[in-house]
């Protein structure tokens, strides 16, 4: 009776933690539309890509509701209680925000110095510099590149000290130290991992914004499995 109790206790985690994804990304999308209208009525269309390639760095804090999808090394699912994850969200959603809020002013310098340096933003900011020309395709590649990067960095210190956390617990500096060696040796596998999430989330955005509620969520849950499962290979 407390076997089929237990197995029914996984099973509610685990829906609640797919709807939380879920959840977190239709918070990303309805806030990345409202940023989207608002840039077009200031004619700042050209920004919306870097507030997508933004978006990459609360990976590690949308992840954390994944934690019931985790299998320990003897194969089976840990008891998680979601209480103890919201008592430390808030820390954690403080420190997410000022790092968007950091990169934010960092890709604002740059539209004003490379895509249009008579814009809005420049005028705000007071931002004055020699005219350069029009280096949006350069600005475009530029944040597809700092997307993966976002995504590859996300997952290196955030999505995987917490799951090896999970899993071993060896204090933070280990934690980090571990997560730093199997992305070491894993190099090329989390670079495609990077590429996915980078994709699911600029590509859609962009292109197929939509598509977004389905292709995010299903390429993040994907990837932390797949993680999951090669730390306990490693």
């Amino acid at each position: 009776m407390s076997g089929s109790s237990s197995v029914s206790h996984l099973s509610s985690e685990k829906i609640v933690s797919y709807g939380l994804v879920f959840f977190a990304s239709l918070a990303i999308f309805f806030i990345s539309q409202v940023i989207q209208f608002y840039l077009g009525a200031y004619e700042l269309t050209t920004m919306y890509i870097s507030f997508c390639a933004g978006f990459i760095l609360f990976i590690p804090l949308v992840s954390l509701v994944l934690h019931p999808l985790l299998i320990n090394k003897e194969g089976k699912s840990d008891t998680f209680h979601f209480s103890s994850l919201f008592a430390n969200i808030g820390l954690v959603c403080v420190v997410q925000f000022l790092c968007f809020l950091i990169w934010m002013t960092d890709a604002i310098a740059l539209y004003s110095l490379y895509v249009d340096q008579n814009s809005f933003l420049s005028k705000v900011f007071d931002i004055q510099t020699q005219a350069r020309g029009d280096m949006t395709v350069e600005f475009y590649a530029f944040n597809f590149v700092l997307a993966w990067l976002f995504s590859l960095l996300s997952m290196v210190v955030g999505v995987l000290p917490c799951l090896i956390a999970r899993l071993d617990n060896r204090g933070v500096v280990g934690d980090f130290v571990a997560s730093f060696a199997f992305a070491k040796a894993h190099k090329g596998l989390m670079c495609l991992y990077a590429l996915i999430i980078a994709s699911s989330v600029l590509l859609t955005l962009l292109y197929a914004k939509y598509l977004f509620l389905a292709v995010f969520p299903i390429s993040l849950v994907w990837v932390f499995i797949q993680l999951n499962k090669k730390y306990l290979q490693s």
